[in-house]
């Protein structure tokens, strides 16, 4: 199956659209709307990862779906074992923002989005202590340390769904510059040891302290 596109129930699919680490133009949002009434079931739904679905699409309408996002200019993706599209909370405009969460989000987008990896992996920019829980929901998360200005916690290893991890901290902060080569070095160590279909919540929780012990010190020369 197309990355992007995931099987719903009664034969039908859903497109996934993909905006900028969950920010769409006016114009993204008519196209999305359009290829809804024309293909789907009329109905664009949003994602807790800031993307949109397209849901409802018959079977002998995906390929005209597919087509007519293509002509309007919509991105599609985020699925399978893949970097899946990486969120961030409202700290660029929000007052308890300490930073500009969705400047730091799209660069580790471009960097990362789409990339093979054993299974799915999430990346998440959070603003403030607020978001603690969020950050340790994810395979990569990322917290402006407190006290530390323009330095970050890392948490690694989070999960949610049916067997939920809080991530593991790191156990120092690194500065912002660091950052996109941290998260790197994460992808590159979890394509290294993770098993097919292997999320790297599992991988640490199978290695224990040893193994997340060697990962530390391949980010501690970053801080």
């Amino acid at each position: 199956m197309q990355n992007g596109i995931l099987p719903q129930k009664g034969g039908r699919y859903a497109l996934r659209v993909v905006g900028s680490c969950g920010v769409f133009t006016p114009d993204a949002l008519r196209a999305a709307a359009l290829v809804a009434e024309r293909c789907g079931g009329g109905r664009v739904t949003a994602t807790s990862r800031g993307t949109l679905e397209i849901d409802r699409i018959p079977a002998e309408r995906l390929d005209e779906a597919v087509a007519l996002a293509g002509e309007l200019g919509l991105k599609w993706g985020g699925t399978g074992a893949t970097v899946r599209a990486v969120t961030a909370c409202k700290g660029t405009d929000c007052r308890r923002g300490v930073f500009d969460t969705h400047r730091l989000a799209l660069q580790l987008d471009r960097a990362f989005f789409g990339t093979p990896a054993p299974k799915k992996f999430k990346i998440g920019v959070y603003g403030c202590p607020n978001s603690l829980g969020k950050a340790r929901g994810q395979d990569v998360g990322i917290l402006p340390a407190p006290g530390e200005a323009g330095r970050f916690l890392l948490f690694v290893g989070g999960m949610m769904g049916r067997r939920p991890r809080l991530g593991d901290e790191l156990g120092f902060a690194l500065p912002e510059s660091a950052l996109v080569e941290a998260v790197g070095r994460i992808l590159a160590f979890y394509r290294r040891h993770g098993a097919e279909g292997q999320r790297l919540g599992d991988l640490l929780e199978e290695g224990g302290a040893p193994l997340l012990e060697r990962l530390r010190a391949e980010l501690r020369e970053l801080a």
